[in-house]
Parts: structure tokens; sequence; C-alpha cells
């Protein structure tokens, strides 16, 4: 939309894309018609004026009626001489001015509908973004409570894991006070690690040549396992290899 020219202390209003040559028209048509206007009031005054210098002169004289009427034709003579002429340029004037008007009438039926559809179209834009608007705030409150829902249920689940490794953090340190505070687990765990070590004493008497450092003389049974399950894999090979020879 472009800026329309508008006179000083005027307020300027947005101008429709397409329209300011139509507009530009109409400010020339009414500067044209304004321009006629002061040229005719001019005429008019001089005439009046006349008048008045014709009956001033005439009350000063105390002339009558046929005296003044003769007065005003001696006053009018210059200007009869071209009166027809001035008459003929005038109905001319008229008949453009009545044209004018007309086109005149026209452009601003046309710019009435011009502002008539901007106005329009500014209401159905208005219309359309407070939809807009509203559809959008609708589904962001829509999306917030979902995300409010799940944030809910997932505090309510992570609660409940907790609760649950609380209760079983609970049930592990009962059964361990249990097993201490029984006499008989007690007796039992002190009687296996009196065997282990009874075992270990014998072992190592028996296998005089083997390390001391060596897993079957320790106390930890991951090491035992580990290399009870690699003798076990070297036996597995070996019998297979005795098997493929003897076939």
């Amino acid at each position: 939309m472009n800026g329309m020219a508008m006179n000083p202390g005027m307020v300027g209003y947005p101008t429709p894309a397409g329209h300011q040559a139509d507009l530009n028209y109409i400010m020339g048509m009414v500067d044209q018609l304004s321009a006629i206007h002061r040229q005719n009031e001019a005429t008019t005054t001089g005439i009046l004026d006349k008048i008045g210098q014709v009956q001033k002169k005439a009350a000063s004289l105390q002339f009558s009626n046929d005296e003044i009427i003769g007065l005003a034709s001696e006053t009018f003579k210059n200007d009869t001489k071209n009166l027809e002429a001035e008459l003929s340029r005038l109905q001319k004037e008229l008949k453009e001015v009545e044209k004018d008007r007309d086109e005149n009438w026209k452009l601003v039926m046309h710019g009435c509908g011009i502002l008539a559809d901007i106005r329009d179209k500014m209401h159905e834009f208005k219309s359309r973004t407070e939809t807009d608007i509203l559809a959008w705030h609708k589904s962001y409150r829509n999306q917030l409570a979902f995300e409010r829902e799940q944030n809910l249920q997932l505090n309510n689940t992570i609660n409940e894991m907790r609760a649950s490794a609380c209760r079983a953090n609970g049930y592990l340190r009962e059964m361990r006070r249990c097993i201490t505070d029984n006499p008989e687990w007690h007796e039992l765990r002190v009687q296996n690690a009196q065997f282990r070590q009874e075992r270990r004493m014998w072992k190592r008497m028996a296998l005089p040549l083997m390390p001391h450092d060596d897993s079957d003389f320790s106390d930890d049974d991951d090491l035992r396992n580990s290399k009870l399950q690699k003798l076990s894999e070297q036996t597995k090979t070996c019998n297979e290899n005795l098997e493929e020879s003897d076939a």
C-alpha cells in the first residue's frame, strides 16, 4: 500500500496498491474545480463592486430609475462588448465542468468501492487472524496439558520405582540381618571357612611342587572356577583330537 499525499493538518491514510493514479487524478480534478470556483467568485465580486458603485453614485446624485438605468448602462458599456463571448466561454466551461463532475462522481464511486473492498478484506484478515490465534492458544494449552500429564505419570513411575527399590533394600537388609543374627547360619559359615582352609592345607601338603600362589590354593571361588573351566576346555579339546586320530 502506498502513502496518499494529503493537505497539511489532515491525517494520511494508506492507499491501496494500484489505485494511486486514480486518487491522484481525483485530487487533480478537485484542484481544477477549486480554481474555476475561485475565478467565478472573482467575477461575481467584480460585478457586485460595479453594482455598488452605481448604487452609491445614484444615491449621492439622487437619480431617478431611468437615470440609474442609463448610468448602469454607461458603467457596464465596456463590459457588454465581450458579454456574448464570455457567456459562450462560461457555457462551454459549464459543460466541461458537468462532464468532469460526472467523471469525478464515477471515480468517487470507484474509490468508495475500493475502500469498501479494503475494509472487507481488513475485517476478514482480522477475523482470520483472531481465529488462528485462538486455535493456536487452544492447541498450545492442550499440548501443555498433555505434557504435564506425561510428566506427572513419569514422576509417579519414578516414585514407584524408588519405593520398590527402598523395599528391596529393606528386604536385603532384613535377610542379611537374619543370616548374621541367626546362630545356626553363623556356625555354618564358620565351619565352611574352616573346612576350606583345611582343604587348602591338605592340598599344599599333597602337592608340594606347585607354587604357593597357584589358584588352587586360593580362597577365591572365581579364580578356581575359571581355572577349572580352562582345564575342562583343554580336556575336551584333547579328547576330540584323540577321536579324530583314531578315526
